[in-house]
Formats: structure tokens, C-alpha cells, sequence
């Protein structure tokens, strides 16, 4: 048998599934493994090992998972693929039970096994194929993921080379009774105020002008480093960073969003008027249930200081319906707020009855059909909010961060101009990947590059994205 240093350099075929801490978790393994020697390759190309980053938060990840891992083991049937490695949040939160789901996989790698992926992609690759037509049982990495906080530096980005996500803590004590977020990745932990600047500076380096901060609830951040340098103190460190130009706030907690938080978002001029903070109801009575730690009326009170604080505020939120004994008039309240209070944008969930969780054991769980159809009613009305807000946006010019060339099949399948340059941007209201984009036109000899930040002139709109055009003289070097 051949030991693991003569062995030849392996092809890697990556997937990863899932939000954005996910995704810095395949980059470092990325980084990880050409560091180790191996190849990455393509889907269609044939593989030693197929690894697949899981997410496992609620059941229609779950679902997206085991397609994945069903389509992997059919192509190691096929021959096309040598070995299959599951690793993410799924088996972190099912270990071996993924495994005995799924025969053929050759190793289950947890969260906590992260660090040591080429090893694991090393043994997997030694593996004899099959034994007897049995495949042989897999290889088991799942120590509980509680105190690691890892550095996410010297990662190999797969994001465009101007924006990245910057994680700056892992964990969440929050203990929503919906949620499995901490049986999978533990307890709330700040990754250390100097290693997020070193990182940051790091993206910035590697022609990242945009950072979106990411964590499982970023507004709690340094609570447990017992000094200052909380979210208002690391707001105000970043945006001293050279090179930095847009710096973005995701996945907020309203209870935990402060008065601090607030002035350091309006005074930083690098924090854009940006914020998702996850909801999830306005009901008192299922607030309560759910353990959100907040009430009506003081999520209204902090939606209302954060529109007059902070200049031009864009709000994202997020909504889960269908909550067990969500009565009709409670879902009625949800739907009424929204329409009140208008979100620049929204997503919605229905509700899923997670294994081990609280609300799993709450009476009154609901059918899929009443499910889907207040999923549908509450996001046909913030369709109807969001279609209004693109309307209001129209002959407004707005600061775009430029993303990339619009490749020629989007020109023609939206129709633009095909005499045009077109390009793809963002504007500060636009968070990447959940978000609608800026479509912008510019003239063929002119020299945009991605990565600027131009100024556009809204012209119109086309279902979520908006149409601009460049302006002349007012393009700002992003770097």
C-alpha cells in the first residue's frame, strides 16, 4: 500500500452547500488542501475525493444535502469519483447517523475536524473501494465543536475577488426553541478582536474593497473578551483600515443591538446603511415561544431608532411562519406589520420541527399546507413593498460597487442594450448572494474595472435588480 507522502497528487472535487459561515469553512479547506499538493477539479470532471460541506439547519438543507451526497456516491458507482467525504454542519450534527444513512461514504468530518482536512482527504484516499460488494465503514471525525475558535486566515476565496465575508465570532447562546445552531456549532465565542483586524487587512490586500462581517448573531459580539472592544469598538477599528471602503453588518440579533451599536454605524463612515436583523415574528405570544429575548413593542422601538439614526437605512429581516400554535390572527399581526412597517427586503421560512429542539414538543404543529400558503401570503405582500421601493429608487443616483462584466447570455436574457457595455454592481442597499443586483450600462470605450465604486443613474427596473447608467466624472478608485 502506498504511505501518505508517495502518494500522487490527488483531484479534489469541492461542493459546498449553504450561508456564508459555511463558506469561509470551504475556503480555509480549500487553502488547505493546494497547500497539502492536491488539484482541484470541476463537477464534471473526474475525481479521487468529492468532499461535501453540508449544511444541516433545517430540513430543506437537509434535503439539499442528501441529493448531493446521493449524487456523489452515484458518480463513485460510476466510476468517476474514487472516494466521497461528508464534512460541515450536517455531520457535525448527525456523525455517525449520516453515515449508516448513506453507505459508500468513506468519512464523515465534523466542524471540529476542519483544520486537519488534507489528512482526512489523505486516509479516505488509501481506502480499498469495496470489499465483498460492502462498502467498508467510514472513517469518523466528530469531536463536539465547543471551544474552537479557528483563524480564518489564508484562505482560498471563491467569492469575486472585491468582497468577502469576514466571521468574527462562532457560536450562539441564544438558544432560540426553534434552532439547532448550538447543538451544531456550540456556544457563543468571539474570535479575538486582533485576529479579525489581521484577517480584514489580509482580504484587503487580496483586492477585497467590501467586507460583510458575518457570525450567528455578529451584535453580541466581545461579550464573552471581558474589555471594550465589542461590535461598536471592532466597527470603529475596521473602519480605520486603509484600502476598506464598504463595510457590512449581517445577521443581528434585535435583542442584543444596542445604542453603542447604533452611533458607531451612523459615525463610521465605511459602515454602510445596511442592516439584517432576523426577526422572526411580532407577535408577543410567539416571540415568547420562540425565547427571541424581545417584544413587540421594543423591536419597535429599535426599528424606529434605527431609521432615524442612521441616514438612508436599507432593512433586511427574515420571518419564520407556521410556528407550532401559530393561530391565524397571530399570523395576521406578522403580515400586517410587514405591510406597515415595509422592509427594503425580506426573506421567509417556513417553520421546521427540528430534532431535540423545544418547539418540537410544543402542541400544535402545523400542517405544510397552512405552512406554505401564510409563506406565500407574506412574501406576495413583500414582493408588492419591495417592487414599490425599486419604483422609489428611479431617477436617483446611487453609489455601485462593480462587480463584474455582465456576461453576454444575462444582457440578452433581460433584454439590455447589446450595443452597451453592461456591468454587474451592487449598491450599498445590495448585500451579495441575498440580495437583488445593479445592471449598469456604460459606453464600450471606457474603462470600469470590478472592484470601483462608480456613481449610476437608475433608470428602471427589472423584477428584483435594477437598470442604471454610469455617470461620467464621478468614479471613485476603490482602492
Amino acid at each position: 500500500m502506498k504511505t501518505l507522502h508517495s502518494l500522487p497528487s490527488l483531484r479534489i472535487n469541492f461542493i459546498t452547500l449553504g450561508c456564508a459561515k459555511n463558506l469561509i469553512d470551504t475556503e480555509k479547506m480549500l487553502a488547505l488542501l493546494v497547500e497539502a499538493g492536491m488539484a482541484l477539479v470541476g463537477s464534471d470532471d473526474q475525481a479521487d475525493v468529492a468532499i461535501i460541506n453540508t449544511c444541516g439547519f433545517i430540513a430543506m438543507a437537509r434535503e439539499e444535502a442528501r441529493e448531493n451526497i446521493n449524487y456523489a456516491l452515484e458518480q463513485k458507482r460510476n466510476g468517476r469519483i474514487g472516494h466521497v467525504v461528508v464534512t460541515g454542519c450536517l455531520a457535525q450534527y448527525w456523525g455517525e447517523k449520516l453515515a449508516d444513512e448513506f453507505p459508500g461514504i468513506d468519512a464523515v468530518a465534523g466542524l471540529a475536524a476542519r483544520e486537519n482536512i488534507a489528512e482526512i482527504v489523505k486516509k479516505t484516499a488509501q481506502r480499498v473501494p469495496v470489499i465483498n460488494h460492502q462498502p467498508p465503514p467510514p472513517l469518523i471525525y466528530n469531536e463536539r465543536f465547543n471551544h474552537q475558535i479557528f483563524n480564518d486566515q489564508i484562505r482560498l476565496r471563491i467569492t469575486e475577488p472585491c468582497w468577502a465575508y469576514l466571521r468574527i465570532s462562532e457560536g450562539c447562546d441564544s438558544n432560540c426553541t426553534f434552532c439547532t445552531i448550538p447543538a451544531i456549532r456550540g456556544p457563543f465565542r468571539s474570535k479575538p478582536l486582533g485576529a479579525i483586524i489581521a484577517e480584514a487587512e489580509e482580504l484587503i490586500t487580496d483586492g477585497a474593497v467590501e467586507l460583510n462581517l458575518i457570525a450567528q448573531e455578529t451584535s453580541s459580539y466581545g461579550i464573552d473578551l471581558g474589555h471594550d472592544a465589542q461590535l461598536a469598538g471592532l466597527l470603529r477599528e475596521l473602519n480605520r483600515i486603509e484600502g476598506l471602503r464598504w463595510l457590512r453588518i449581517l445577521y443581528t440579533h434585535p435583542a442584543t443591538v444596542t445604542d453603542t451599536q447604533i452611533t458607531a454605524m451612523a459615525q463610521c463612515e465605511k459602515v454602510v446603511p445596511y442592516l439584517d436583523i432576523p426577526l422572526q415574528h411580532i407577535n408577543n405570544r410567539i416571540l415568547k415561544l420562540m425565547n427571541r429575548r424581545i417584544d413587540r413593542t421594543r423591536t419597535e422601538l429599535l426599528l424606529a431608532k434605527l431609521r432615524e439614526s442612521i441616514d438612508g437605512l436599507s432593512l433586511r429581516t427574515t420571518m419564520l411562519v407556521g410556528f407550532p400554535s401559530e393561530t391565524e390572527s397571530e399570523f395576521a399581526e406578522l403580515l400586517d406589520f410587514v405591510r406597515e412597517f415595509r422592509f427594503e427586503a425580506m426573506g421567509c421560512f417556513k417553520y421546521s420541527a427540528e430534532e431535540h429542539t423545544p418547539a418540537a414538543r410544543i402542541k400544535g404543529q402545523l400542517s405544510e399546507e397552512v405552512k406554505q400558503e401564510r409563506l406565500e401570503r407574506l412574501m406576495l405582500a413583500q414582493q408588492e413593498i419591495a417592487f414599490e421601493h425599486l419604483d422609489s429608487l428611479i431617477d436617483n443616483r446611487l453609489d455601485c460597487l462593480v462587480i463584474s462584466e455582465a456576461p453576454p447570455e444575462t444582457i440578452t436574457t433581460m433584454e439590455l442594450e447589446p450595443d452597451r457595455k453592461w456591468f454587474i454592481a451592487r449598491h450599498s442597499g445590495q448585500a451579495p448572494e441575498i440580495d437583488s443586483e445593479c445592471y449598469l450600462s456604460d459606453d464600450i470605450d471606457s474603462v470600469v474595472e470590478p472592484g470601483v465604486i462608480v456613481s449610476a443613474k437608475i433608470i428602471a427596473s427589472s423584477d428584483y435588480d435594477l437598470i442604471g447608467k454610469i455617470q461620467k466624472g464621478v468614479t471613485n478608485n476603490a482602492g
